[in-house]
């Protein structure tokens, strides 16, 4: 099945400086033959891309290079993709720009550069996006807004390629075993409860399949706070990036609430460790997670579809996340264009990544084709992710030390401290506090 990857972070290392103190270096191992325009007419241009994609959507991603390359055989100009392990990813970019030999563009998630930015590893594209012709206008608003960085010029870092939320699957073998309607999903905290009741099985007091698919650490319980407590009115930061944790009281209700599904529903246990093992082999009924999911559990052949997040709190939003392609800084700047060139080419045809690949479109002219909602898997399992964009606003918080924000996360500092609570060895305004004092630590630091 196609599994999440692991998400990157940015490290805690300033790069400015030894950019710097390498640039001239850089210059003299920049690639050769590909300088100029003049030079590119009589040498074939090889522009280098990194990307960690290497579930099923990596194999999406690889038809589209493939695809680019194909359209470019006679022009050239060719993509020469290399697969880096996303763990490794940030440290091998860093590492490539010190040197010289960064890949030329490579994928990012929104909100997650920051530090990038600022360190100018990646590269504004504002002028270079317009002098290729690539319609900004036909992104959607937010998708723009999310490519950039306030305290950094708030200029665009990333071309948006994909739009991702969180919405539950919904095994539907649970669904007409409890007698419940398959149309008619849970659409709020009360309905939700009463669907997982339903399909939850216990012997004794253990739960042996999961109402509301869960674990005992990690992600699934750490999304599903954040998510939550902005539902119920919490901001880890302010608008302005100077107040963290606006509103406490709803992020203390929201861990209630998911300890709750525990010790007082008890619709989900902390005996899972691979949810996504335990959903697609049955332990659990809903399970809330991202359209990277979607091809594996088809190809097995798992009797599911997918709703809308429930509104549980006053505010109905969900987790957002995008995907994009940056450019990296290069000793030879006449790269850019031929890249940015290539970025617009894979933009522009970016149907079947958003329909085969990963994710809702961020652009109009693609979400408006009338085969877009039936290309692809079917829009029972695929349609809730399109949707559901309409009010997926949990991102990420663009500062340096944004990854301590991060919501989807298994071992950053948010998913460590809340740990303690789920586990009972934090109190819940014990874990406040730290959150508190850490996030605004990190906003101050910019």
């Amino acid at each position: 099945m196609s599994a999440k990857p692991t998400r990157i972070g940015t490290l805690a290392l300033n790069r400015r400086g030894l950019l710097k103190a390498t640039g001239a270096a850089a210059a003299s191992l920049a690639a050769p033959g590909f300088a100029t325009r003049r030079a590119r007419a009589a040498n074939p241009i090889e522009i280098n891309h990194w990307s960690w994609l290497a579930a099923s959507d990596g194999e999406v991603w690889a038809k589209m290079i493939a695809d680019f390359n194909e359209a470019h055989k006679d022009k050239g100009v060719q993509i020469k993709m290399e697969v880096v392990p996303e763990e490794q990813y940030v440290t091998k970019v860093l590492a490539a720009a010190a040197t010289g030999k960064a890949p030329d563009f490579g994928w990012g998630t929104a909100g997650k550069g920051a530090q990038l930015a600022r360190d100018a590893v990646t590269v504004p594209l504002d002028d270079l996006a317009a002098k290729a012709g690539l319609d900004l206008a036909d992104f959607s608003a937010y998708s723009i807004s999310a490519s950039r960085y306030p305290k950094y010029d708030n200029k665009i870092f990333m071309i948006p390629m994909d739009l991702m939320s969180l919405q539950p699957e919904i095994n539907l073998d649970h669904v007409k075993e409890a007698g419940l309607d398959p149309a008619k999903p849970p659409v709020d905290g009360a309905t939700l409860l009463e669907w997982a009741t339903a399909m939850t099985k216990r012997e004794g007091d253990k739960v042996t399949r999961s109402g509301i698919m869960m674990t005992g650490s990690g992600v699934q319980p750490t999304v599903t706070w954040g998510i939550v407590a902005e539902q119920l009115g919490f901001q880890r930061a302010s608008d302005d990036l100077k107040t963290a944790c606006v509103n406490p009281e709803a992020s203390k209700k929201a861990m209630q609430w998911v300890l709750d599904l525990f010790d007082k529903h008890k619709v989900s246990t902390r005996d899972v460790t691979d949810r996504y093992k335990a959903f697609g082999t049955g332990q659990g009924s809903i399970f809330w997670t991202g359209p990277w999911t979607l091809n594996g559990y088809v190809g097995q052949k798992l009797n599911f579809k997918t709703a809308l997040f429930p509104k549980i709190g006053d505010k109905h939003v969900t987790y957002f996340e995008m995907g994009g392609l940056e450019l990296y800084q290069q000793a030879d700047t006449a790269r850019y264009e031929a890249t940015m060139q290539a970025v617009k080419w894979l933009s522009d045809n970016s149907f079947l990544w958003t329909t085969v690949g990963r994710g809702a479109s961020p652009r109009k002219s693609i979400l408006d084709r009338p085969d877009y909602k039936t290309t692809g898997n079917s829009w029972d399992v695929r349609g809730a992710f399109v949707d559901g964009m309409s009010f997926a606003t949990v991102g990420e918080i663009p500062v340096v030390n944004g990854p301590n924000f991060t919501i989807y996360s298994g071992g950053n500092f948010l998913a460590k401290t809340l740990e303690g609570v789920w586990s009972g060895q934090t109190s819940i305004d014990d874990a406040m506090t730290q959150i508190q004092t850490q996030w605004q630590a990190d906003l101050d630091e910019g």
